[in-house]
């Protein structure tokens, strides 16, 4: 069957109803539900009485051209091995596509929708071909969804999601410097990175500093320094400097930077973070200097923390690629069960620091929620300071964000701005 077939019965109780309306209503109905939607904001959110930790979550998409099927992503929910679950289907006699996903209470990810045609070269009726979901045509945000023009784009948020108030929140009105430079390393290598300084008063003490990997995306795409600014303000944290360090577009490229790389670590260690240092007013010391990073980044953080202990004081790693190891230039199509990972191995042989690790990853992450819950025991057993925290959602930035503001209010734990 594919999705053109109208389904008679969804199983959102809302769309129950509006099919019933419509069927002797006609017309009025069906444009006072749109109006309705518009007013109320996607997607549809109801209970489920057989499930109360869970939630039947309803993304709508209103008909504005002949189509062959309409695919919703949404992050290690429908995607991978789980797009069907993302095809959507037109409510008989209407212009509603929908799709419904039971969820768990506490889940966040981010979503988008993609129409297609029956010439489409990336989709057909059942779903992305090959499997591939990233990259796919007419690649839309919800326009019903309240987060659309946010920075994350459209958002699935149910009750008891880590908050993500200072993202998307207006930016503070405190002032600020940002600028980029271009940092040439010893070795040749020129790295492009993002600087953030608050101004500061004698009421506010002397800033931390947050290094972040991916410093582009952070900077431009999410609005990392607004959001520390927020936080900073609302007293969750004392002031932070940010430094973002670029990887750039080209996969091959960020994975030989962010892939492990001693000589990258070591830039950081030697090279950048004293000459960064040395123009921060009062910087109080690689104690207050805490290393972020996500995915790849999240792996070269962990093993930051044990090649060069003394260069920070903390580590947050987000879903960091357990699955890496040297000499790899790409992901692999499937893991190995039961082998040790590369980080695993590091951590065995490290000697015991007195960095603080926390680790992120999400519940849907498959594999890698395993890998991590073995190398934390054995970073608890060895007496690292770590912790690790199984967040409900994915691979995902509006996850990483929620996480990078508590890891630093918990990493911060006890020092307040004095604000006013």
């Amino acid at each position: 069957m594919t999705n053109e077939t109208p389904s008679t019965h969804p199983e959102s109780p809302f769309l129950a109803r509006l099919l019933t309306e419509v069927r002797t209503g006609g017309r009025e109905v069906l444009d006072q539900f749109w109006r309705d939607v518009t007013h109320r904001g996607t997607p549809l959110v109801e209970p489920l009485q057989d499930a109360p930790g869970e939630r039947l979550v309803t993304v709508v998409w209103r008909q504005d051209r002949p189509v062959t099927g309409v695919y919703l992503l949404a992050n290690r929910v429908t995607d991978k091995h789980r797009v069907r679950r993302g095809m959507m289907r037109r409510l008989d006699g209407t212009d509603v596509w929908y799709v419904s996903l039971r969820l768990p209470v506490g889940l966040r990810c981010a979503y988008r929708i993609h129409p297609f045609g029956p010439d489409d070269p990336h989709l057909t009726p059942d779903g992305p071909r090959d499997g591939a979901s990233r990259l796919l045509p007419d690649d839309r945000t919800d326009p019903l969804n309240p987060h659309a023009t946010g920075p994350f784009g459209s958002l699935i948020e149910l009750e008891g999601a880590p908050s993500l108030a200072e993202w998307l929140s207006p930016a503070p009105s405190s002032a600020c410097r940002t600028d980029a430079f271009d940092f040439p390393a010893t070795d040749g290598t020129t790295y492009r990175v993002r600087r953030f300084v608050p101004d500061l008063d004698d009421s506010r003490g002397t800033p931390g500093l947050l290094v972040v990997f991916d410093g582009e995306r952070w900077f431009d795409q999410y609005g990392i320094t607004a959001a520390v600014t927020a936080a900073v303000e609302a007293g969750r944290m004392p002031p932070l400097a940010v430094l973002g360090v670029e990887a750039g577009s080209d996969p091959a490229a960020r994975m030989r930077q962010l892939g492990a790389n001693p000589a990258f670590i070591d830039m950081l260690a030697d090279e950048l973070l004293p000459a960064v240092t040395a123009e921060l007013p009062g910087w109080a010391g690689p104690r207050r200097t805490v290393l972020c990073g996500q995915s790849l980044g999240g792996l070269t953080a962990l093993a930051t923390a044990l090649r060069r202990p003394a260069a920070f004081g903390a580590v947050l790693a987000h879903s960091a690629s357990t699955w890496w190891r040297p000499g790899m230039a790409s992901r692999p199509q499937t893991g190995v069960d039961g082998r040790d990972t590369w980080l695993y191995e590091q951590v065995a042989q490290a000697p015991v620091t007195d960095v603080r690790v926390r680790m992120d990853v999400g519940s849907n992450e498959g594999t890698m929620v395993d890998d991590l819950h073995r190398l934390h025991t054995l970073m608890a057993a060895r007496g690292f300071d770590a912790s690790l925290n199984v967040y409900l959602g994915g691979h995902d930035h509006s996850c990483w964000a929620a996480a990078l503001i508590e890891g630093l209010a918990e990493t911060f734990a006890g020092e307040r701005a004095s604000v006013g």
